[in-house]
Formats: C-alpha cells, structure tokens, sequence
C-alpha cells in the first residue's frame, strides 16, 4: 500500500466513532477472508489484546468500555515492550556487544572523564 493512500484511510479512520471503527474491521476481516489476504504477524501481547478484544465484541460489551479497556492494554503493551528492550540492551551488553557508556574507546586507551554525582539529602 503506498504512503498517500495509509495516510488517507488512517486519517478518515480516527475521524469515525469507536462502534464504526470496529464495523471496519469487520470488514478488512471480511476482505481478507474473501481475497485471501494474510495479515503480518502480531507480537504476542499485541495477539493478545486482538483476542481480548474480539471476545469482548462478541459479548456485546458497550463501546465505551471496550475503548477505556483497549487503552489499558496499550499502555501495558508499551510498558512491556520497554522492559523488553531494556532487556536486550542489558544482554548485549552483558555479551560485550556494546561497550558502556564512558568506557574508553579501544583507539584511545585514555580513562573516562569523571562524573559527578549528586545526591539529594
């Protein structure tokens, strides 16, 4: 899909409702299932959320709840994906794929500068 025509359909998308929005879906599901379209894979706790979701659908839950609901599983969907790439930032360098900040460059065997560190008592 090319850039103009995303833009376009995200722009008109965030202009609809929530219980519109979802009628989208419905049919981009459709489409897919008609044309044989795949999606790109989801991350599992975005997966997740799309069952949570699809199963609070179908139980006919109010819009409004389902929004407020969905907006906590994106925060926490943030908050995990930081604590997991603050993981892998800790790995590699536990690994030695990165050297750590202020750590001296291997073309220049000079010390770090010193740092300050205050503390508030």
């Amino acid at each position: 899909m090319n850039e103009i025509l995303r833009k376009e359909i995200w722009r008109k998308l965030e202009s609809l409702p929530d219980d519109k929005a979802y009628q989208v879906l419905d049919y981009i599901n459709y489409l897919q299932s008609q044309y044989g379209a795949a999606d790109a894979p989801a991350g599992g706790f975005q997966k997740f959320g799309e069952l949570f979701q699809e199963t609070m659908r179908k139980r006919k839950v109010p819009a409004t709840a389902l929004k407020e609901t969905m907006k906590v599983m994106g925060a926490a969907d943030r908050v995990l994906g930081a604590v997991r790439d603050a993981g892998r930032e800790f790995l590699v360098e536990l690994e030695g794929g990165r050297p750590e900040p202020g750590a001296p460059d291997e073309k220049n065997d000079q010390p770090p500068k010193p740092r300050e560190i205050a503390v508030d008592e």
